[in-house]
């Protein structure tokens, strides 16, 4: 495994951007940008849906990347397309956009495109420590910006299916969850938390007025 191949920063051309939660504006790469770089870095590279469902409106899946004898695993997930009469359009057409979205996420956990989640690509200048949102330095606009873990203090695949988890146990809706992971944290996704933050987002939910106690995985 070639990790400066897959840890190298995306060049602008490859780059697409869409609308997020908050008038927020996201930064992605195509599928097959991160099957290239995939392709480029590891020897040998497979990818396998694990488990899959359709809930809230939202296809969800497992999603198991192994790469040179190292396994990650991370959810990936799909709003369920409807026509104009509430009618499913296809959902195959959606589970295949869960598990494409599952496979970046996973190849995120290798240290591809880390940089479009947030997280700083390894340089020669020393990482600074995690801080909490209201902490973090202000971007040209005067925002906050949360800072971002580590690679090794990112949340795990365990922690992230605690977090699903406990939502499903307790009625939370991943809207809701996305509301709370961006008021709590300042970040627009689950999978850009750290384990400490992670943590205490599992005693956060578990701890919701008329709902059972969380644990930490």
């Amino acid at each position: 495994m070639k990790k400066d191949i897959l840890t190298r920063p995306f060049a602008p051309e490859q780059l697409r951007s869409r609308p997020g939660r908050n008038g927020k504006t996201l930064s992605y790469v195509e599928t097959h940008a991160v099957i290239a770089r995939l392709n480029e870095g590891c020897d040998a590279w497979s990818f396998e849906i694990v488990s899959h469902e359709v809930q809230d409106g939202q296809a969800i899946v497992v999603g198991k990347l192994t790469a040179d004898g190292v396994v990650k695993m991370a959810f990936g997930g799909s709003e369920v397309t409807l026509d104009k009469a509430g009618r499913v359009v296809s959902l195959a057409d959606d589970m295949k956009a869960a598990a494409s979205d599952a496979l970046k996420k996973a190849a995120s956990l290798l240290g591809v495109g880390l940089e479009l989640y947030g997280a700083q690509v390894p340089q020669h200048a020393p990482q600074q420590p995690v801080q909490a949102p209201r902490d973090a330095p202000a971007n040209g606009n005067g925002q906050q910006e949360p800072a971002a873990p580590e690679p090794g203090d990112r949340i795990t695949s365990r922690q992230l299916a605690a977090v699903y988890g406990a939502c499903r146990r307790n009625g939370v809706t991943r809207e809701q969850l996305e509301d709370l992971v961006d008021g709590k944290f300042g970040k627009a996704r689950v999978e850009q938390l750290s384990k400490r933050e992670a943590s205490f987002l599992i005693d956060e939910i578990g701890a919701m007025p008329g709902r059972g106690n969380g644990a930490h995985a």
